[in-house]
C-alpha cells in the first residue's frame, strides 16, 4: 500500500509539473485574469457591505446619503459589468491559446513517436485525447490558479468582514467546514474513479464511432447495418449508465452539503434576527450579516470543490502523458541519410538485410536468419503467402518497426552503409495496399511528397504512372477533387495516382505492396518499365502474386515458413501455380 501511495504521489507531481510548463508559458495573461477575478469577488462583497449602508439609509430616511449610496451601488454594479466583460474576454484568449499548444504539442509527438510504440492505440482515443483531453486541461490550466487565489481571498475578506462586525456570526457561518472536509474527501475518491472511467469510455466512443464511418461501405456490403445499429445502442447506453452512476453520488454529496449549509444558513439568519429583535444591530446589518453567511459558505464549499477539479485536470494531463512519452523516431542518422540521397541520382543505393531476426512485442515471430539484397536498378519480387512477412518487410525498410538481431542497412555502392530507421525514410517512396488519398484535389495528393512541384512535374509523374489518360479526361484535369478515400475513383486508378505521388518523391527505392494487383497485365508492365525507365537507378522492391510481376524481376526472394531466402525460376512457378 505504502508503495501505491507513492506511486501515486510521483504520478501527481508529474502531472503538475507538465500542465505547469504551459502556466509558465502564459503567467503574466493568467495574472491578469486572476486580477480581475479577485476584483470582481471583492466588488460583489464591497456590494453587500453598501446594501447595508443602502437599507440603513432608507429605513432611517435619511435621502442625502440615499442618494450617495445609490450611486456608490450603482457604481459598483458597472464596474462589475465591466470587469466580467474583460474577464470572459481574457480568459477565452488564454484557453484558445493554451488548448492549440496543448494540441499541436500533442499531434507533433504522434506524428513523431515510433510506429510500433503508437500501434497499440486506436485512432479514436488518440483522436479523444488530442481534442478532449487537451480541451480540458487547458481549461484547468486557465481556471484552477486564478480560482485557488480568488477564492481564498473571497473567503478571508468575508470572514474577516464578518469577526469585525459580529465574531459568534462569523463562527456559525463557518461551523459546517468540518462536516463539508469529510464528505469531500470520500468523494474525491469516488471522484477520481468516476473520472477515469468517463474518459476511457469517452474514447472508446469516438474510436467506435470513427472505425464505423471509416468502414461504412464495409459494414453496408455485408449487411452489418442492424448489428452496427444495436451496438450503437448499447454504447449509448452504457454512456447513460456511467452519467447516472455519476450522477447518483454526485446527487447524495450534494444533499448531504446543502441540507448542512441549509441548516448553517438558517442559524444564521435565526441569530440575526435575535440580534436584531434585541436591538442591536440594524435592518441594513442583518441583510449584511446575511449576505456576508452566504458569502462565506459558498467560497468554503468553492474551495472544497477545488480539489475534484485538480482531480480531473490530472487524469486528463495523465491520458496526455502516456502518450507524448511513447519513444520517438530514431533521428540520429538525418545528415547521412541526406548525404546517401544526395548523390543516390549518380550512383543509386544498395540494401542488405543479414541475418536478420525480427517478431512482433506479442512475441510472434516473422522470420529468423533472414537474408536480401538489392543493388542499383533491380527488380527484386518478395513472394509468399498472405500473413508470412512481405508487408512487414517493407516495413522494416521503412524503418516502421525494427529488427530485433542482425543487420539491416542502406548506402550508396562503394560507400558507408547506415542502419535502416525512420531517418532512412527519405530514400524510399512507397505505394501501399490500401491507396490511400486524402480529401483535397488530384494536384495537392499527388504534390503532398513536393510541396514545390510544378503543374509539369505532377503531370509528367502521372505520365509515367499511366493516370494522365484519365485525369486528363477529367473537366477540371489534376485540380479534380478526389473526396474522402478517393472514393470517386475505380480502385486502379487510385493505385496509378498512388504510384504518382511515389514517383514525385524521386526517391532511390520505391515499395510497392500489391500496388499494381488492380491494374490489367498490360498496364502493370508498361507502368513497371517507365518507373525503370525514368531513373535507370532506382530499385523496386515488389510484394506480389501475380506471374506477370515476377517475370521482370532481376531477383525473387521468398518469404515463408520464417525465412526469406532467394527463390529460382521453377520455385517460383511452382508456388504461382500453388502446388505448395
Amino acid at each position: 500500500m505504502e508503495k501505491i501511495k507513492k506511486d501515486k504521489l510521483k504520478e501527481l507531481f508529474e502531472q503538475l509539473a507538465w500542465m505547469s510548463i504551459y502556466v509558465k508559458r502564459y503567467w503574466w495573461l493568467i495574472a491578469i485574469y486572476t486580477f480581475t477575478m479577485t476584483s470582481g469577488s471583492l466588488l460583489s462583497l464591497g456590494s453587500t457591505v453598501i446594501s447595508r449602508d443602502l437599507v440603513d439609509a432608507v429605513t432611517a430616511s435619511n435621502i442625502q446619503t440615499i442618494s450617495s449610496v445609490i450611486f456608490t451601488y450603482v457604481g459598483v454594479g458597472i464596474g462589475q459589468l465591466f470587469i466580467d466583460v474583460i474577464r470572459t474576454r481574457i480568459s477565452l484568449k488564454i484557453q484558445l491559446k493554451i488548448q492549440n499548444e496543448i494540441k499541436e504539442d500533442i499531434f507533433k509527438h504522434i506524428l513523431q513517436t515510433d510506429w510500433e510504440a503508437l500501434s497499440e492505440y486506436r485512432t479514436g482515443d488518440l483522436l479523444y485525447r488530442t481534442n478532449g483531453d487537451a480541451g480540458m486541461v487547458a481549461k484547468s490550466v486557465l481556471t484552477f490558479i486564478p480560482t485557488v487565489i480568488s477564492v481564498f481571498i473571497s473567503f478571508f475578506s468575508a470572514f474577516w468582514i464578518m469577526i469585525k462586525n459580529d465574531y459568534t456570526m462569523a463562527i456559525i457561518s463557518v461551523m459546517g467546514a468540518p462536516i463539508t472536509l469529510v464528505t469531500s474527501r470520500y468523494a474525491m475518491t469516488k471522484m477520481r474513479e468516476y473520472t477515469k472511467r468517463n474518459q476511457d469510455f469517452s474514447s472508446n466512443k469516438m474510436s467506435f464511432d470513427q472505425e464505423t464511418f471509416q468502414n461504412l461501405q464495409m459494414i453496408k456490403a455485408f449487411g452489418l447495418i442492424p448489428r452496427f445499429i444495436d451496438n450503437f445502442h448499447e454504447v449509448t447506453q452504457e454512456s447513460m449508465k456511467i452519467s447516472l452512476d455519476q450522477n447518483k453520488f454526485q446527487s447524495l454529496t450534494t444533499i448531504i452539503t446543502s441540507l448542512v449549509g441549509q441548516v448553517i444558513g438558517y442559524a444564521c439568519y435565526g441569530y440575526a434576527l435575535f440580534r436584531l429583535w434585541h436591538g442591536d444591530i440594524s435592518y441594513g446589518t442583518m441583510t449584511m450579516f446575511v449576505g456576508m453567511a452566504g458569502s462565506l459558505r459558498g467560497s468554503f464549499s468553492s474551495i472544497v470543490n477545488l480539489a475534484p477539479t485538480l482531480i480531473r485536470a490530472c487524469i486528463n494531463a495523465q491520458r496526455i502523458i502516456e502518450i507524448i512519452t511513447l519513444p520517438r523516431e530514431r533521428i540520429e542518422d538525418d545528415k547521412k541519410a541526406k548525404k546517401i540521397l544526395s548523390i543516390a541520382d549518380k550512383c543509386g543505393v544498395e540494401i542488405l538485410m543479414n541475418n536478420v531476426s525480427f517478431w512482433y512485442q506479442e512475441g510472434q515471430s516473422v522470420y529468423e536468419n533472414a537474408c536480401f539484397y538489392a543493388k542499383p536498378g533491380e527488380i527484386i519480387g518478395l513472394l509468399g503467402p498472405s500473413g508470412q512477412g512481405k508487408t512487414t518487410t517493407l516495413n522494416l525498410l521503412l524503418g516502421l518497426f525494427h529488427i530485433r538481431k542482425g543487420e539491416l542497412k542502406i548506402g550508396n555502392p562503394g560507400y558507408e552503409m547506415i542502419d535502416i530507421s525512420s531517418a532512412t525514410r527519405c530514400l524510399f517512396g512507397y505505394i501501399p495496399q490500401g491507396n490511400i488519398l486524402f480529401s483535397g484535389t488530384i494536384a495537392q495528393n499527388i504534390a503532398m511528397v513536393k510541396s514545390e512541384a510544378t503543374e509539369e512535374e505532377i503531370i509528367e509523374a502521372l505520365k509515367t504512372a499511366c493516370a494522365w489518360e484519365f485525369v486528363a479526361q477529367l473537366e477540371e484535369g489534376i485540380h479534380t477533387s478526389v473526396r474522402e478515400l478517393g472514393r470517386r475513383f475505380s480502385e486502379g486508378q487510385k493505385q496509378r495516382l498512388s504510384i504518382a505521388r511515389a514517383l514525385l518523391a524521386n526517391t532511390p527505392v520505391l515499395l510497392l505492396d500489391e500496388a499494381t494487383s488492380a491494374l490489367d497485365m498490360a498496364t502493370e508492365k508498361k507502368v513497371l518499365k517507365n518507373i525503370l525507365k525514368r531513373d535507370p537507378l532506382r530499385i523496386l522492391i515488389v510484394a506480389a502474386h501475380r506471374p506477370s510481376v515476377f517475370s521482370m524481376c532481376h531477383r525473387v526472394y521468398r518469404v515463408q515458413d520464417g525465412m526469406i531466402k532467394e527463390a529460382n525460376h521453377d520455385e517460383v512457378q511452382k508456388f504461382l501455380a500453388g502446388d505448395e
